[in-house]
């Protein structure tokens, strides 16, 4: 079954500086609804409709215009979609399409018409799909998605004056994923609220949201809520914990410097 959920975990590094065209908080992160995560993946709750508008679904298509792969991504500007390189990898730009503002897609038709297509995108030019290390890219669309805050929304990056996430800081993953491995994907979006911890591994297991976003949540001087991407889903690897195995998010704060060089890149 497929959910949109959240899982944790990675020992991030020193905050970096904000790319210049991205977007501050306030402007980033906001949501027109309040989001309300659940506390488990399995069986647990729906997300609310749209709590969650950065969240967007790539889909990698064959020539022949059949859907290949899906996984998620965000979005962090209005031309500008985060994800990890190994949803890209294989693809030629006019293969690849996004989807903004999805909640519920019992009916709805994947195909090239009705998503974004993207202009040009760049993987990590060290991404390696054995390690799993820089594994990340950036997706340039090939027309400005309208941001409304309501179904879509920017999520926030790090800026020189992000602190990092402590041990215990409750992050937020999402995303359409699988907790049994059945490739049907869910109508909705589930979200779950874990703990952090100091590791780059997830004691939980999903399938099919990968390049998907994590998340903190932090308050602007007037006490207005924003969220920041502190990871994007890479993987599962065995880190000695009991199975499923856990999952692996890149590090956001680590590769800023990358992601802020490649956006200027993609004007």
């Amino acid at each position: 079954m497929r959910t949109f959920f959240v899982v944790v975990a990675l020992t991030i590094l020193a905050g970096y500086g904000y790319a210049q065209d991205l977007p501050t908080p306030g402007i980033c992160g906001v949501s027109l609804i309040e989001p309300k995560p659940a506390t488990r993946i399995v069986n647990g709750q729906s997300a609310i409709p749209h709590s969650r508008p950065y969240q967007l679904l790539l889909v990698g298509y064959f020539p022949n215009g059949t859907a290949k792969a899906y996984c998620g991504a965000s979005l962090i500007k209005p031309t500008h979609v985060l994800t990890a390189a190994h949803c890209v990898a294989g693809y030629d730009a006019k293969d690849l399409r996004i989807f903004p503002g999805l909640h519920n897609f019992t009916s709805f038709v994947f195909n090239r018409d009705n998503g974004i297509p993207a202009q040009r995108h760049i993987a990590h030019e060290s991404y390696n799909a054995n390690s799993l290390s820089n594994d990340v890219a950036i997706i340039r669309l090939q027309t400005a998605v309208v941001v409304d805050n309501h179904k879509i929304g920017l999520v926030c990056l790090p800026d020189s004056t992000s602190q990092t996430c402590g041990v215990n800081h409750p992050v937020v993953a999402s995303g359409w994923g699988s907790t049994t491995g059945n490739p049907n994907r869910t109508s909705a979006s589930r979200p779950v609220e874990l703990q952090q911890v100091a590791l780059k591994c997830v004691d939980a297991k999903s399938f099919g949201d990968s390049g998907g976003p994590l998340v903190r949540e932090k308050y602007l001087n007037d006490g207005r809520r924003y969220v920041e991407q502190v990871g994007i889903m890479s993987g599962t690897i065995d880190c000695s914990f009991s199975k499923p195995h856990p999952d692996v998010y890149a590090d956001v704060h680590y590769l800023m410097p990358w992601i802020r060089n490649k956006v200027q890149a993609l004007p």
